[in-house]
């Protein structure tokens, strides 16, 4: 998706959200929180979209520095803002994400589960994994995309193969990605969005690239 398209999916995103408040009668809209976050994510962004459009370089550290860590309720507005502008990159959830706005906005209640990857003190990713049984569920696998293909997603991975436990995830376009650090497919899943591919990974078999 290119800049233009960006910004033009970005606003429709925004209308209709709007939209859907106007026609509350019931008080306060269940999307006016999602509208005040937007807000605040296209002023953090101004500065970003502006270097972008007019082509200049965005300095940006090596990726060898890449840390990962626990998410702290200081990274909050971050993990928000990677995961709205990561999900806007798969065009074939764009009208999924037209018709359910409120998908942009990421759960926090999952931050103590999470971690997030970190270089020269930025987050450029992150992930939240929760024990269910004996295994760990991937809910969140995200990078922002100045950072996608850099080996951000497979060492966050990585670092939740670490805890020993066998790794599942409800997958859809990224499954050649999972494939790649070594998830196999098991079956398949519902979800409010369609059909998702089940997968998992014996730890033994996670490779660190993405």
């Amino acid at each position: 998706m290119n800049m233009a398209e960006l910004k033009q999916f970005i606003l429709s995103i925004e209308i209709q959200a709007l939209e859907k408040t106007l026609v509350n009668k019931e008080g306060e809209s269940q999307f006016s929180l999602l509208i005040r976050e937007r807000i605040e994510n296209l002023k953090r962004e101004g500065k970003w979209m502006h270097q972008l459009d007019d082509g200049m370089a965005i300095s940006r550290p090596k990726a060898s520095d890449l840390g990962i860590r626990s998410a702290v309720i200081g990274d909050v507005d971050t993990i928000r803002d990677v995961y709205r502008r990561a999900s806007l990159t798969n065009k074939a959830d764009h009208d999924l994400i037209a018709a359910h706005p409120e998908w942009l906005a990421w759960n926090d209640a999952m931050l103590p589960f999470a971690l997030v990857a970190v270089v020269d003190g930025r987050v450029v990713g992150f992930a939240s994994a929760r024990q269910v049984d004996d295994f760990l569920e991937l809910e969140d696998l995200f990078t922002d995309p100045n950072w996608m293909r850099q080996g951000v997603a497979s060492a966050l991975i990585a670092d939740i193969a670490g805890r020993g436990l066998r790794i599942e995830v409800s997958a859809n376009h990224a499954k050649a990605f999972y494939e790649s650090v070594g998830f196999v497919v098991t079956g398949v899943a519902n979800s409010p969005g369609g059909p998702l591919i089940r997968m998992h990974l014996d730890v033994k078999r996670v490779r660190t690239y993405d």
